[in-house]
């Protein structure tokens, strides 16, 4: 039995965070070669990707005064 495969943008983006078999990357990076529209959309992608991956979150001032100041004043109840 032959299996055709057929690049999507789900395929790209599940390459793109390495959730593919040998396999599917062998199809992947063909397609990406053959589709210039797929490969600009991957190359978005890893660009989104890298951006998101340099973000920090940090609590505000705020939030951290209001967990330490409940932290002091916690008390349990026995």
């Amino acid at each position: 039995m032959t299996q055709t495969f057929t690049s999507t943008q789900n395929d790209v983006v599940r390459y793109l965070y390495n959730e593919t078999s040998n396999q599917e990357n062998i199809y992947v990076e063909a397609a990406l070669l053959y589709d210039k529209e797929l490969l600009n959309f991957y190359l978005d992608c890893a660009d989104l990707k890298s951006g998101m991956d340099k973000i920090q979150l940090s609590p505000s001032d705020s939030a951290m005064d209001r967990i330490l100041s409940y932290s002091r004043n916690y008390k349990p109840k026995i």
